[in-house]
């Protein structure tokens, strides 16, 4: 009995081991490769694709190059200058080479003011007056007529007036002229006009007495505006 019983407590030990070992040492063992699966790494939010967080929230991608073209301060264009109001000067346009218009060819009694009225059309570039006169007296009862140079008899006064000078004139005020030629029996003219715009300008040629002697005068003129 003495000599079987450190078998028996051997046994026991042997068994005791192995049982621990089963229970204990090779549980740890399973439990780490269990841990180790669950250790696997899940894919997260943040790597998940564009839109599988939700189809209200797209997610919008934007290149390199179109964030440099973002940032790029672009040059402002320039807004066109407002069109500018035409002055007069852009209304004028050259007459037409070789245009006349005639204002008096004919001989005529100077008893009162004698005036011939004419226009300057619109866009008139260079208007030139030309023209020739000359006066004489004819004495009652002479059949004949001849030209008083000597004591000024036969003289008149050539005036060329605007519109507002002429109405100045017929109402008895001190009229300025653009052209005038003074106590005169004999006359070439040839006179430049101011240049028309988009408007025509209105002229009168006058013919006055500018002497009281006696008998009745004449004029003879011939007068043109050229273009």
């Amino acid at each position: 009995m003495r000599k079987a019983f450190p078998w028996l407590l051997l046994a026991a030990v042997s068994w005791g081991g192995y049982s621990y070992y089963r229970n204990h040492l090779s549980q740890p063992k399973v439990l780490a490769a269990d841990h180790s699966q669950d250790a696997t790494p899940q894919p997260s939010d943040a790597g998940a694709k564009p839109g599988a967080q939700g189809m209200g929230s797209p997610v919008t991608l934007v290149s390199p190059l179109q964030e440099l073209m973002d940032k790029a301060v672009l040059p402002k264009t320039e807004e066109p200058a407002p069109p500018q109001k035409p002055s007069p000067s852009d209304f004028i346009a050259p007459s037409p080479v070789g245009t006349s218009i005639a204002i008096v060819h004919k001989t005529f009694a100077v008893t009162s003011p004698a005036k011939f009225p004419f226009e300057i059309p619109p866009h008139a570039a260079n208007p030139q007056l030309h023209g020739t006169y000359r006066s004489f007296v004819k004495q009652s009862g002479v059949q004949s007529s001849r030209v008083e140079s000597s004591d000024g008899d036969a003289d008149v006064d050539l005036l060329l007036m605007n519109d507002q000078q002429y109405s100045d004139f017929l109402g008895g005020h001190p009229a300025d002229t653009v052209y005038s030629v003074n106590a005169s029996h004999a006359q070439d003219v040839r006179f430049g006009l101011p240049a028309t715009f988009d408007r025509p300008m209105q002229y009168y040629l006058i013919f006055r007495n500018s002497s009281s002697g006696p008998g009745k005068k004449f004029v003879q003129a011939d007068f043109r505006v050229d273009f």
